[in-house]
């Protein structure tokens, strides 16, 4: 058994915390060293926690042990500034502080990346052509990337596995919204121990977390900014898939989409991002030719991230539409909100809106839109979850 270093271990300390959310680990980790960082919040004096929420619980954990768990897990901690953080999420807006691993993080280096994400719902149609675009992918060198949930997600990973048999394929990748220890769903246990095995499981998410439906929003800007293009093979209208596509957008990373049958519910969200002009996906060289041209730096179709099909699949700013207030606006008369807070609400969605999405619309510093967002839960105006907030 290993354990993990001081440093690692401290990190991995700090995001265990209870209440501890990626976005706040983000914030205590800025300018910091994780053994620093961790000192002050013990001490009360940590400057990004001066309601003192975290001293008691950092006063109760021992780093130590919290390391030989880790090492006894054999679950890898990744920090920006050390080697094995892959190089995809450096400088990305929403790059987690904190970034857990099992199996080989090289295996993102030095090779195209293709997200395949889509309905846990999925038809026959959809599970067969995610499989074959897994399989085609990983046989021609490409990183299939995804989620590991049901549907889409599992078939395109249990092609990639089959695909990366051969000579010169590429090992899958897979991020996930729980825990490394807290596999789900169950009935994909050996998928993750095959993905695990051959190639790397991520998540920014501490040992012994849970499933949370609304974490998993957060979980998909990892899976866009880590890949050359993203491709949905079924999604529902309004499905969980488009907080991949938005995630690509705002990094003007391509989107490509499976076209499916008019009359399938499955693929409204599909047939909806072509019609926004997204790249249409026949075959595994259709998403290489994609592959290709971003990797150039040549530009190629994405979605705008406000375009009409994303607003109605996500249900966002709906009451501006139909002529009723807006989110800054909704704010009770007589209350004081500041220009910041106006704008948050403004940018924040009545579905989990992620961190990095509120930089992006807001154009506010990190501490100011943090502050401004913990300010606006305090007085009941927004919902937090781990890393996205929504409007209360």
């Amino acid at each position: 058994m290993t354990t993990l270093d001081t440093t690692l271990a401290h990190a991995a300390s700090l995001a265990g915390l209870p209440a501890m959310t990626p976005v706040r680990l983000s914030l205590v980790l800025a300018g910091w060293d994780p053994e620093e960082a961790w000192a002050a919040l013990t001490r009360g004096t940590h400057p990004q926690d001066p309601k003192r929420r975290f001293a008691a619980a950092a006063r109760t954990t021992d780093p130590a042990e919290v390391g030989e768990r880790y090492g006894h897990s054999g679950v890898q901690v990744l920090l920006p500034n050390q080697g094995g953080y892959p190089s995809g999420l450096v400088g990305d807006p929403g790059a987690p502080a904190v970034l857990f691993c099992r199996g080989d993080p090289s295996v993102l280096e030095d090779r195209p990346r293709v997200a395949i994400v889509g309905t846990r719902s999925a038809t026959p149609y959809g599970r067969q052509v995610a499989a074959d675009l897994g399989r085609d992918l990983a046989s021609a060198g490409v990183v299939v990337v995804s989620g590991l949930a049901r549907g889409i997600d599992g078939a395109a990973h249990a092609g990639a596995l089959g695909g990366a048999d051969g000579k010169g394929a590429a090992a899958p990748a897979a991020v996930v919204g729980t825990g490394l220890d807290v596999v789900y769903p169950t009935s994909n246990a050996k998928l993750w121990e095959q993905v695990a095995t051959r190639g790397v499981v991520l998540s920014e998410s501490p040992l012994g977390t849970e499933p949370r439906p609304r974490v998993f929003p957060a979980r998909n800007r990892i899976i866009a900014a880590l890949c050359d293009v993203v491709v949905v093979v079924e999604s529902h209208h309004g499905g969980g898939s488009l907080y991949t596509v938005e995630a690509a957008a705002r990094r003007g990373i391509p989107v490509a989409a499976v076209p499916g049958s008019v009359r399938s519910r499955a693929s409204e969200g599909t047939n909806g991002l072509l019609v926004d002009g997204c790249i249409p996906v026949r075959d595994a060289t259709d998403v290489l030719v994609a592959v290709s041209l971003a990797r150039s730096g040549r530009p190629a179709p994405a979605p705008a991230p406000d375009t009409a099909t994303l607003v109605a699949a996500r249900g966002r700013r709906s009451s501006t539409t139909n002529g009723s207030s807006d989110g800054a606006s909704s704010v009770h008369s007589g209350s004081a909100v500041t220009e910041a807070g106006r704008s948050v609400l403004a940018a924040v969605d009545d579905t989990p809106t992620t961190f990095e999405t509120i930089l992006l619309r807001t154009g506010l510093s990190i501490a100011v839109a943090a502050e401004t967002c913990e300010d606006l839960v305090d007085t009941g105006r927004l919902v937090a979850g781990a890393g996205w907030w929504s409007k209360g």
